[in-house]
């Protein structure tokens, strides 16, 4: 009779050991997802402004990753337009997760929230017309790096916004 005890005791342990690797690997390998575009990674929210002649004078861009791991943005980011490299300071924030069952969102419980904020200084403005591949480098003070490029539709979509409009 004292052995089966021993054995519940051993399988509930070996049980605990897997699922806690399977959250583990699961956690690892949602951070580190794979993409082939910035899109498709993180959600971003690129926009402009313009003065009173309708030329541009503002471009921002605004991205939001959700990651299990808490580690933080670092507050700059690189745009590379072909061959120039525009390295920018960024406003970082990040949002602790949800941990409520009752209002379950697949983006925020039990995901941190970061958000990078930064501003395109006026000289990139031109290369960012002309350019091909447009690609955007962020990293996290644990040293996970993202490099990714736009889509074809976002770089359509910042190519139109960056039009100077005729009044």
């Amino acid at each position: 009779m004292s052995k089966y005890p021993s054995r519940l005791l051993m399988w509930i342990g070996i049980f605990l050991i897997l699922l806690g690797g399977f959250g583990w690997g699961f956690t690892y390998v949602f951070d580190h997802r794979p993409a082939d575009n910035l899109s498709g990674y993180c959600d971003i929210d690129f926009q402009t402004g313009v003065d009173v002649n309708g030329k541009i004078n503002t471009a921002n861009l605004t991205i939001q990753d959700y990651r299990y791991s808490s580690a933080n943005l670092l507050a700059a980011m690189t745009m590379i337009c072909d061959d120039e490299v525009f390295t920018m300071e960024a406003s970082v924030r990040q949002i602790p997760p949800s941990y409520s069952l009752a209002f379950f969102n697949d983006k925020t419980t039990l995901k941190n929230t970061n958000k990078l904020f930064v501003e395109f200084p006026p000289e990139s403005y031109n290369a960012m017309r002309k350019a091909e591949v447009i690609t955007i480098q962020f990293a996290y003070d644990n040293g996970d790096k993202v490099s990714l490029p736009l889509s074809e539709p976002d770089m359509e979509y910042w190519k139109d916004h960056l039009k100077d409009q005729k009044k």
